[in-house]
């Protein structure tokens, strides 16, 4: 699962190439495997009991932001507020995207739960890339009204010095947040900033997100506080720790992309200890990279250094400054908005011509197919609060070390001072998620293998003869195997078997069946998951949200389970008697009515019946036709040997050269279909095919008198269980879930509070649009007059989608 690096050219301050260094050969290593990347779309973040958490699964590879084309088995776990597993279940994705739920039982008993979703081969990493999101369970509570506790003077103020590192007898650009007891930003219109001496420096404030940045001078061993006056009026201070006598600070400036600006500033010591020295600054984001060098001079110390356009990468880009002895010593992120990021979609409704529900229509303005999913809820949901959307998941997320608060708003729709607030974000952050140790001294290693299904192993305890094989076969997983007597055990590798399906198993012995009860071992069907809980922000809010709903109901009740016995009739299948629209000229063989000895194929039968099925030059098989004894290009004259019912087979055929045929016709002497799909170049097909699973076959000449044709039909599981009635059944307790199909609980009303607030009114995880089309679907209104539609998406190149649009009927 390797994929490397894209190597970008490698550049100097002063402009000539270098060769690669420890520094890069250690990058590359590092970050050579393919990564994965979780994004779950949640119709909502608030639950009524009762109801079910819907999601809608992306998963990124992180090498190329796309959609990972070969990840298959994804774990979406639930845990309770005490950090305790609930509920676990194993998502099948395909090519990048899958959907699941969980049903809000009357087992879920807290208030609060948390969603976890991650692979087995994330865990070969250091790294936590797994998606995760807090969900919140509205219950019914009896007595008791809507509280608020007292407001606290619960507030954080926080310093953090750009690059890592507050210095003396310099410059420094100092990051500022201020949140409150919500955990949300403050917006500070007064502070102020004193010395040892209380003389006031500075002056400051911070934005609505509750961040600034200020430059200082930082003198030697003076102290610095910051002040800020609440809005209460009450004051809240943050003291800056001592700067250090030596050391560099760093100054970015990326208001312009085109033109991003950096300063290295030092100080006088400094300069005694590393003049002459080579500093290396490193612009990366995991998949690429550029160099750039620089010696310190003994009477300088600012260094700029100016980023053109096309030096760095739309996205997240970090820089890395390393000294003479390959440490790194700063470290700053910024990102690069850019439309080739970004995809947006179109939505308007159509008029309805009834009253309970409305058309929307998608629209993909682009030249390639769009992956989304919507959810449709109330105009006054507040239900939906999640953490991250598909671009911070996507953009920020795999990069930053902390949590990353008003993501959605600081990467969703564009306003003024939006790039302003996104930098300060990512500078209060500090240094990237990559560790420098771990890059240089512990690379990855696949403890854990990349996952692709199922294996499902069946030991059977009796030694089966050359004429006995085992059947299975299972409807609810379209599967029809024959287990010859040398697979000892049999393993079915890579299998997508559903959680509680049932496989049907037989001992064929003699044209008769008995059933069979073998030992059967499953390999990656669980994950051993854990969470910290810690990692989420205590909210100081202790307002109590309460539903005047009881715990809701399905419209689908569940029913006791109960036996019937009825008569089936036998469903007719689609080839009947009339390959071509009518009666057939082709010989029709059913299985029904030979003896069909353990381990035949199709290859067998076909031989049985004249054809020399053969490898030819390349290992591939060839079928010759009837009457010809090699592939190279003798004549047949007259009568076809054998002949079976006197049929077209004993008409005349024109002499003909098997290899001057192919050449003339443009196409195979045999035509060979399987139910109904022509696969004459795939014959090897017919080396697997066992004549227990063949319902039916039809073999001759092409009434058109250019070939021949062998028309093969097998089997449906349902067949099989109708013809091979005394199986056993056995239940596979774990496997992949079973996607359902969306459906709304039973909610008493569509107008009271609680389901304005924390209602659902529809989802649609299965949104494909096409490129350069629409895409209309149908949506209830629950006697909803306006809808907030939340889209999420991805194209095929890897633009993101995330969207918020009102709509009305």
């Amino acid at each position: 699962m390797n994929k490397k690096l894209l190597l970008l050219i490698l550049i100097t301050l002063n402009g000539f190439l270098f060769s690669q260094n420890e520094i890069d050969k250690n990058y590359i290593d590092y970050f050579s495997n393919t990564r994965e990347i979780p994004y779950l779309h949640l119709n909502k973040t608030s639950f009524l009991q009762g109801e079910e958490i819907w999601f809608k699964a992306y998963i990124q590879e992180q090498n190329s932001n796309k959609l990972h084309s070969t990840t298959t088995n994804l774990y979406v776990s639930i845990f309770n507020d005490k950090a305790l597993l609930i509920k676990q279940k194993l998502i099948q994705i395909t090519n990048g995207v899958g959907s699941g739920s969980f049903l809000l039982d009357s087992t879920y008993t807290d208030s609060k739960y948390y969603l976890k979703a991650s692979t087995k081969w994330m865990k070969n990493f250091t790294e936590d890339n797994a998606f995760y999101q807090k969900i919140k369970l509205i219950k019914q509570v009896e007595n008791k009204d809507n509280t608020t506790a007292l407001e606290q003077d619960f507030y954080e103020f926080k310093l953090f010095p750009e690059g890592g590192h507050y210095v003396a007898n310099t410059l420094n650009n100092i990051g500022l947040l201020i949140k409150d007891y919500k955990n949300k930003g403050v917006k500070i219109q007064k502070g102020t900033i004193k010395d040892s001496n209380g003389n006031t420096i500075r002056h400051f404030n911070t934005n609505s997100l509750g961040m600034n940045s200020i430059r200082l001078f930082l003198k030697e061993n003076d102290i610095y506080t910051f002040y800020a006056t609440l809005d209460n009026g009450s004051e809240i201070k943050a003291v800056l720790p001592k700067p250090e006598n030596k050391g560099f600070s760093l100054l970015l400036n990326n208001s312009n992309s085109k033109n991003v600006s950096l300063n290295i500033i030092t100080n006088k010591e400094t300069l005694k200890d590393f003049a002459g020295k080579e500093f290396r600054i490193l612009v990366h984001n995991t998949r690429s990279y550029r160099n750039f060098l620089f010696t310190l001079d003994a009477k300088q110390i600012n260094y700029g250094l100016i980023l053109k356009e096309h030096e760095v990468n739309p996205g997240i880009n970090i820089i890395t400054i390393f000294n003479d002895q390959n440490k790194p010593i700063l470290e700053r992120i910024f990102f690069i908005k850019s439309d080739d990021l970004f995809q947006d979609v179109k939505l308007n409704s159509i008029k309805s011509q009834r009253n309970d529900s409305i058309a929307i229509k998608f629209s993909n303005p682009t030249n390639e197919s769009i992956t989304a999913s919507a959810s449709f809820l109330p105009i006054n949901t507040e239900a939906y609060q999640p953490e991250n959307n598909i671009i911070s998941s996507f953009l920020l997320k795999p990069y930053v070390k902390g949590r990353i608060e008003n993501a959605v708003k600081l990467l969703g729709k564009s306003y003024k001072g939006q790039q302003r607030d996104l930098d300060l974000l990512l500078l209060t952050q500090g240094w990237s998620k990559y560790n420098w140790n771990s890059i240089f001294n512990n690379p990855p290693k696949t403890n854990h293998t990349f996952e692709n299904g199922i294996d499902v192993t069946l030991n059977i305890n009796k030694r089966l003869t050359s004429k006995q094989s085992i059947v299975l076969t299972s409807k609810e997983n379209n599967l029809v195997r024959i287990i010859t007597p040398t697979e000892t055990p049999w393993v079915l590798k890579n299998s997508f078997i559903k959680k509680n399906s049932t496989l049907n198993l037989g001992l064929s012995s003699n044209g008769n069946y008995f059933k069979v009860f073998p030992a059967i071992s499953y390999s990656g069907n669980t994950l051993n998951e854990n969470i910290d809980i810690s990692r989420f922000p205590t909210n100081k809010n202790l307002k109590l949200e309460v539903s005047n709903f009881k715990s809701l109901k399905s419209e689908f009740e569940a029913l006791d389970e109960v036996e019937v016995t009825a008569v089936r009739n036998r469903r007719k299948t689609k080839n009947q008697d009339n390959i071509y629209g009518g009666v057939t000229m082709l010989t029709s063989v059913k299985m029904d009515n030979i003896i069909v000895a353990s381990g035949e194929t199709v290859v067998d039968f076909l031989r049985s019946k004249n054809y020399a099925v053969v490898d030819n030059e390349i290992g591939d098989l060839t079928i010759v036709p009837r009457g010809l004894n090699s592939l190279t290009g003798m004549q047949i004259t007259g009568l076809n040997p054998t002949p079976e019912g006197g049929d077209e087979e004993s008409q005349p055929v024109e002499s003909e050269s098997f290899d001057n045929f192919s050449e003339r016709f443009g196409r195979p002497a045999v035509r060979v279909f399987l139910d109904g799909q022509e696969i004459s170049q795939s014959l090897w097909m017919l080396e697997i095919i066992y004549l227990n699973t063949v319902k039916e076959i039809f073999y001759g000449r092409d009434p058109s008198r250019l070939g021949e044709q062998i028309h093969i039909y097998r089997l449906n599981p349902t067949e099989y269980l109708d013809k091979r009635a005394n199986f056993s059944n056995i239940q596979i307790p774990v496997g992949f879930a079973t996607e359902k199909e969306y459906y709304n609980p039973i909610y008493p009303s569509f107008t009271n509070e609680t389901y304005q607030k924390y209602g659902c009114v529809f989802w649609e995880p299965t949104l494909t649009i096409k490129a350069n089309s629409d895409k209309t679907i149908k949506v209830p209104l629950n006697s909803q007059k306006e809808l907030n539609v939340y889209i999420e998406g991805i194209t095929e190149s890897g633009k993101l989608i995330s969207k918020k649009v009102n709509l009305s009927k």
